[in-house]
Formats: C-alpha cells, structure tokens, sequence
C-alpha cells in the first residue's frame, strides 16, 4: 500500500513511523528498552561467588570430609555451592569403577564394592565426563574431590564356592591372568597378618604384590588424576600387605609414589583396628580411619549406654600421630552392614559427635550422609541423602574448625555431659549433652564478650582467665571472632566480547559491609552479591562497556574493572529452549563428545540463557557449529540425570523434547521500508511498507492514530 505524506513531516517521521510498526508488529513495549542499557537483577544464585567466600582451608587434610556416599556425580555437582558453604573442604565420592552388575536399590549399595576394573565410570553414579565435571565445578568453590578405591579385590561369581572367583565381567586382562589373584581362600584367623593380606574377605583377593596389576591400578589413579581428583580413599587397605608384612610387598610405595602431584594429594586408607591390623605401620605411608575412637564418641553421646564426654578424649590410635588421622562418629559400614553398627543412633546424637569431633586440632573429620526418607536405605543408589549437614549447628562448627586451622587444642570437661575444647587462644566449642548449665572454668582465651555462633545463643565472657555463661540442655556453644577479611570481587561471564544484543553479567563480593557498579563512568549503583546487571542492549555493534565494580569493608576498599565489547554475531550455533512450568530463568549446558578430549562450552551448570519474551529463552555460541545441549535451573534437568545432551546444530528450536528448525510457535514478523530513514527534498515522500511472517500489519505517524496496513 502507498500513502503520501503531509509535507510537516521532514525530517523525523520515517524514523517514527518504522519503529513504530517495527515494536508493535512484534508486541514489543518501547517503555522498557529505553532502560534496559543497565537494568539491575534479583541473584537467586547468589552463592556462586569466588572460593574465597567459604573461607575455606587450603589444604584438603586441614578441612573436613563430606561423604556423599551412594550420590551421583551431577547430584554432588549440584549441591557444591550449599557444600562449600556448610564449610566443607573435601568431598568424598563412592568408588567410581565400573560394577559386576547394574543394581540401584538402596540395600544394594555393596555392589560399588565388587568392581570390575580399573576405569573410570559406573552405571550408579555415572561416565567419566560426569566425573570430569564435578572436579572441574569443585574446584571454582576450593573444595577437594576424594575418590573411594577398590584396589584389594574384584567382583565375585556369585555366592557359596564362586564368592572367591571373579566375576565373568572383570576386566579379561586381570581375569584371564593367573598372576592376579591371591589364593581362592577366605580369612580364617583375623590375629595371623599373613591370612588377613594373602587371603579374601569373601571376595577374589588380588595379588597386589604383582607390579603388572599395580601398573593398572596406578594408570587408573592418575588418570582420576588428570580429571581433577585431589586424594584416594583406599578401601580394605589392611588387607593390602606392607613392605614388612609377611609376604610383604612394595605396593604402598610404588603406587603412592607413582601419582602424579602427589605431594598435593590426600590419601587414607581403610585400616579397621583389632587382630592383625599393622595399624602403625600403614601410617608410614598414608593417613588412617580411627574406627576405635568412632566407637568411643558414639559412647560418649551416650549411643548404649550412659552419656560420658570423657570417652571422646582418647583417640585410641596405637600411638599413631592425631595428624594422620581420619575421625567420624560413623562410616557407610557401620550404618549400613549386616550387624547395623551405629544404625540406632539419631539426629541429635550424630550432630553432638560431629560437634566434639571436628573442634579438634590436627585430625580430618568425616561426616557420613545417611540416606533421606524412611528406612536403612530409603534412597537409591545414585540419589542425594539427607540434609543433616545442612543444620546450623554442624554449619557454625564447621567454619570454627576452619578458622581454627593451625592452633593447639585443650580440653576440659565439666562433670561427664559438658565438653569444652579450646583452639589456642582464639575459640571454643562447649557440647551440653546434659541439662541447662551454668559454665564457669578456666581458660585460655583473651578476655571479651564472645557470643555464641550457634543455635543455642546467649554470649559467654572471658575475665581473668575464667569464662563464665549459660548453656541449655543439649545445646552447643561455638565461640570465636572471625577475623575481617580483605573485600573480593568477582563477575560471570568474565570480561570479553559478546555476540548477542546485550550480556548479563553476575556481579559478585564477599567479606563487604557493601558494593556499588558503575558502566561507562556513570552513577555509582549499590548492589548485592549475585546481582545482574545487563549491558549493551540496543547499541551499535563495536560498542565498549567498563563495568567498575568497588567493595569495601572496616580493614578497606577492593576495586575492579571489567571491559566489555559488543561484536557482530557470526555464523554459530543458537539455541532456543522453551522453559517448563515451575522453572526459574535456565541455563544451557553444551558439549561436544565428537571430538577428543571432550570439549565443553562452560562448566556444569553451563551459562545463563537470555530471555525473548513468551517463554522463550535463547542462547548464541558463535563459535560452535554443533553441540549436545542439557538445560537446567534449580535442581531440574532436561534431558535427565545421566543421559546425553540434545544433538543440535545451526539454529533449533526446542520444546518438551521436540527439537525443530523453526519456531514452533511460528516466525517472528518483520517489517520493512523501501526508503532509506533521513531528510528528503521536496513536500513529501512516498515510503512503501511491507512485512512477512504475519497477518496483519499497523503503523502509526508521529504518535497519531494507529492505521491498518497491507503488504
């Protein structure tokens, strides 16, 4: 259709009038992207902040252990940030080789300990590319993955006369080698060390002596190694013989010195104490599980008997150094074995342990993840546990044990309910197993008002030397001034171009009283951590951002600048997801597995995705030409845990699994002018109007009446 123009309209109109058909033909509001240049966003995922926010310890033995025992490799990826923030160091995996069979109920959580061979990934928690992610994700919140190994036998035939003969899965190269294995035998006498290291504990022993197979195990070491482990948790390392032993061998010093940055590396091993266990000895080479003091804490809270806080003071250890110690108040074997260990035991008696535990100097805790639900083994294999090692007690006694890292400890005791335990002169914990307590002891504690950092409350003071306050029954107290630290700063994405209309950018601090943002040398803008400010929508193609980023706090003032650069998109891969009911804003994982080594767009949860409008979310990676995708938000995952990604390629459209090249929804409308925008001579000028992809067409003239249109 023409119209001829009235002759007032010079210089402006056509610019008016394309834009105007232009929003409202796509149902666009020009209100709000006039503001969008900075536009401020709410972080739900504020917790994603550099390492440095969880204060954590630097070294994995001056931390504590969460055993994610039975999780999948995504399911501990997926919890990381509340792990890092609960103020755990180390994360302990299940054994990660393949199993004899493919079982997920929760009471058959034995099956991770009858491997097959010495390779990375198993149906239950899932490939090695899981596995690459986790670590490579653990390591943006400096926490350590521990890897639980099965190095002393394989998976058996079966039960009755086959439980001494491997599988018929095992690996052919171990199995089909007679030098592999050990006598098809089961200990008879646990006080003769030969048969506790020469003989099987109901499964195919492997000759460990043999450097054949020591060369498999540590080809499988290292290779967890070059996928991000941080230290091996050895499983029935008493029955792996010692240099000394009879019929000893060099398997502890060839393979432990045969890891690659092994002096980076923690490593412990399963030695359970009583009859021939050689525990001092493994020491020379490794750290150790203190099963005996595990029993004595479950004593001491009272777990059969009376409640008696000085049965938690000796470790019990045959004299081996506290340092190379591992404690716990239970394992995966004495909750989930046959004879149901410490299986009994509560919430509240669990909680108490670990409080009195992980106060102490040198020792490496470990807190065992019980399964969630109803029942010995409510879960399934592969499933997250229970949320204990949420709780706000075993919370504010974590950070104690990390900001205690280097003091001495001393304990006193106040009859046999109340234990305190003294870190140098900077803090203490006090466990009230009994009644409401009046505390009045000594101590070496400077002098102040300390108040309590757990759920019990109140201060205590220090005068003196004595330390003076109230505690309630079955209450905890965890007293210490937290040092003020240096102001960070971090931004996701990082500085760079980007190949969209705009980037939202993740500003993040830690240890600030408060933050501010400016863009291009604008207003200082006060923001939260996990906030989101959004760059560059609706300018020029070339157009550069300086985002300054200040955080202080009372010891100073941090301040950063991050560039920013808008470029022409190219021809790469796009993605649009259309998010399901209930979902917040998703983010897109991508990777390409056609190639060696895998190659990945970002870490697991992969990038925010940017939203179009109707519940589409798009995502542009310029230079990817094909990729499998995996979208997610908040725990929900599409495709589902351990399956593959959607193969895409060029631009597709993807909604409830249906992946198509074009909007299913149908093709965003387009307009266009035949005349160039700008002045024209002369009374008027005739434009012509025209559109695609859409039914019918409006326009309005320098804000008059809207006018129908046709192509």
């Amino acid at each position: 259709m023409r119209r001829k123009a009235s002759p007032i309209l010079r210089r402006t109109w056509s610019i008016v009038l394309f834009v105007a058909l232009l929003l409202q033909t796509i149902g666009f509001n020009p209100e709000v992207q006039a503001n969008a240049d900075v536009q401020q966003l709410g972080g739900s995922d504020a917790k994603l902040t550099a390492a440095t926010n969880y204060e954590l310890p630097e070294r994995t033995k001056d931390g504590l252990i969460f055993h994610a025992w039975n999780w999948s490799f995504d399911n501990i990826t997926r919890n990381l940030p509340e792990l890092a923030q609960a103020g755990f160091k180390a994360v302990q995996t299940s054994p990660i080789q393949a199993s004899k069979e493919g079982l997920t109920e929760g009471s058959k959580w034995w099956i991770l300990y009858q491997p097959i061979n010495f390779k990375i990934g198993n149906s239950q928690l899932g490939s090695r590319d899981d596995f690459r992610r986790l670590c490579q994700e653990a390591d943006k919140y400096g926490i350590s993955i521990i890897v639980d190994v099965v190095a002393n036998h394989t998976g058996n035939a079966g039960g009755g006369n086959q439980q001494y003969q491997p599988a018929h899965n095992v690996d052919p190269v171990i199995k089909n080698n007679s030098y592999s294995w050990h006598e098809a035998r089961g200990v008879e006498n646990w006080n003769d060390r030969w048969q506790v290291t020469q003989w099987g504990i109901g499964l195919p022993d492997l000759n460990t002596s043999n450097q054949e197979l020591q060369d498999i195990i540590i080809g499988f070491l290292n290779d967890a190694i070059s996928l991000g482990a941080d230290g091996f948790r050895f499983d029935a390392a008493k029955h792996i013989e010692l240099p000394n032993d009879p019929g000893g061998s060099n398997f502890w010093p060839r393979v432990l010195g045969s890891l690659n940055n092994k002096d980076k590396l923690f490593n412990y091993g399963e030695v359970l104490q009583g009859g021939a266990d050689n525990f001092a000895g493994y020491a020379n080479y490794l750290s150790l599980s203190a099963s005996s003091y595990g029993n004595s804490v479950r004593s001491a809270v009272g777990y059969h008997g009376d409640i008696n806080v000085d049965a938690a003071q000796s470790f019990n250890a045959n004299n081996v150094s506290p340092s190379k110690l591992v404690t716990w108040v239970e394992s995966h074997d004495t909750y989930a074995n046959d004879n149901s260990e410490s299986t009994g035991l509560n919430d509240w008696q669990i909680k108490m342990g670990w409080v009195i535990i992980a106060s102490r100097a040198e020792t490496t805790s470990l807190f065992f993840n019980r399964p969630t639900g109803g029942g010995k083994f409510a879960n399934r294999l592969g499933d997250a546990g229970n949320t204990l090692w949420k709780d706000p007690d075993i919370v504010a006694v974590n950070k104690f044990h990390n900001a205690m890292v280097g003091q001495d400890e001393y304990i006193r005791t106040q009859g046999n309910q109340i234990m305190q335990v003294e870190r140098g002169t900077k803090g203490m914990t006090i466990v009230n197993l009994g009644g409401n307590a009046q505390i009045n002891s000594p101590t070496r504690l400077e002098d102040g008002v300390y108040q309590n950092k757990a759920n019990g409350g109140g201060s205590f003071t220090v005068s003196n030397g004595r330390i003076t306050g109230h505690l309630d029954g079955g209450r905890i107290a965890v007293l210490y001034s937290a040092a003020q630290q240096t102001p960070t700063i971090s931004v996701d994405p990082g500085e760079g171009s980007f190949y969209t209309d705009s980037v939202n950018v993740r500003i993040n601090y830690s240890n600030a009283n408060s933050a501010t943002y400016t863009l291009n040398g604008g207003p200082a803008t006060p923001f939260s951590s996990g906030d989101r400010v959004s760059i560059g929508a609706g300018t020029p193609i070339g157009s550069t951002f300086v985002l300054k980023l200040v955080a202080a706090n009372l010891s100073g003032q941090t301040e950063k600048m991050f560039r920013y650069t808008k470029e022409e998109p190219s021809s790469g891969m796009t993605v649009h997801f259309y998010k399901p009911s209930g979902w917040g804003a998703p983010n897109i994982y991508y990777y390409d597995d056609s190639v060696t080594p895998l190659r990945e767009g970002s870490a697991w949860p992969g990038v925010a995705m940017q939203d179009e409008g109707n519940g589409w979310y798009v995502y542009r990676a310029p230079d990817w030409t094909q990729a499998k995708v995996i979208f997610n938000s908040n725990g929900n995952q599409i495709p589902g845990s351990q399956m593959p990604g959607y193969a895409v390629s060029g631009e597709r459209w993807i909604k409830e699994g249906q992946i198509t090249s074009q909007n299913p929804h149908g093709t965003k409308p387009t307009v266009t002018i035949n005349k160039p925008e700008g002045a024209f001579q002369g009374d008027s000028q005739e434009i012509t109007l025209n559109y695609t992809d859409a039914d019918s067409g409006t326009y309005r003239l320098n804000g008059g009446l809207l006018l129908p249109t046709t192509n």
